[in-house]
């Protein structure tokens, strides 16, 4: 729970890249899940929280997070998801984060059937209020699935597919083994606690693996959402992650995806040069990964497609 998360490429000083963080940079939805073993109690949740999810016609999640980085300086994000299934899905994500005393920025970034709309305010950028086409869209996605990266609007968001939080509960499930301490409440609220180790044997360098070693998490029972996170490194709090609201079936009007450009004239993403590079470069490095491994593929006819859809004929 677009994971400020502990991995150590998930502090970058832009609110997009933030966003990565608050949505969950551990579900790390590409990996394929850990066998499970016998008492496996994070299973088990997993199994209800992917459940609740699927039915699921909206939802409404407000986040806060609090963590620091290696050297020390403090990171805290506040920000809301909105996810609308059906005939006309929408998502929603709004972000507020703060390093330290003096870096502030945000940013506000609806997915709708007409695209994408941006605005955000950081050290990196400034103020920039963007419009991402369909086609652009399209190809984002494609490159986000090639290259297994999330870090650009338009790639797939495991925060809006996961929104009560099933998505960081496999990625944690990847890096500790957990078993339910027995605590069945959180304040007022029934549910599950359960903590993890870190698993033996992994690679300390991985970073798709947070910076912990033990995980304490909690699931509420009445809709499955996933409230709290914590981690913990040596005896201090590493960083928390809590899910301070939970709506689910909400009604969310088309007003709730409407981004506002704080007074900046729309531009579309190619007007804006330093994420359109951005885009390109990733474009580029799909067509390239993904040309390399059709290339493995000795049948002709079951190569997949080794350029953005918007090339192909």
């Amino acid at each position: 729970m677009r994971r400020v998360s502990r991995n150590r490429t998930a502090f970058v000083p832009t609110a997009t890249l933030l966003l990565l963080a608050l949505a969950g940079r551990a579900q790390a939805p590409q990996q394929p899940p850990v066998a499970p073993a016998e008492a496996d109690p994070i299973g088990e949740v997993v199994a209800r929280v992917v459940a609740a999810e699927q039915k699921l016609r909206s939802v409404r999640v407000e986040l806060e997070t609090t963590g620091e980085l290696p050297s020390g300086l403090a990171v805290a994000t506040r920000g809301t998801l909105r996810v609308l299934r059906g005939e006309q899905p929408a998502t929603r994500t709004t972000l507020a984060f703060t390093l330290g005393d003096a870096v502030r920025g945000e940013m506000d970034s609806a997915q709708t059937t007409a695209g994408i709309l941006v605005y955000e305010d950081d050290p990196a950028f400034g103020q920039v209020y963007l419009r991402f086409d369909p086609e652009v869209v399209a190809d984002l996605e494609w490159a986000g699935q090639v290259l297994r990266k999330s870090d650009l609007p338009g790639m797939a968001d495991g925060r809006a597919r996961t929104p009560l939080g099933s998505g960081m509960l496999e990625g944690l499930r990847r890096g500790f083994v957990f078993v339910s301490d027995g605590r069945g409440d959180r304040a007022g609220d029934a549910g599950t606690w359960l903590v993890g180790t870190r698993r033996k044997g992994l690679d300390a360098e991985d970073p798709d693996l947070p910076v912990a070693d033990r995980v304490e998490l909690f699931v509420r029972t009445r809709d499955q959402a996933v409230l709290e996170v914590v981690y913990h490194t040596g005896d201090k709090v590493s960083q928390r992650i809590v899910a301070s609201k939970v709506e689910v079936d909400v009604e969310l009007p088309v007003s709730e995806f409407q981004v506002d450009g704080r007074g900046q004239r729309l531009r579309h993403v190619r007007q804006h040069q330093p994420m359109w590079e951005l885009v390109e470069d990733a474009l580029r490095q799909a067509e390239a990964r993904a040309e390399a491994e059709a290339a493995k593929i000795a049948d002709e006819a079951l190569r997949p497609p080794t350029v953005r859809p918007s090339k192909r004929s």
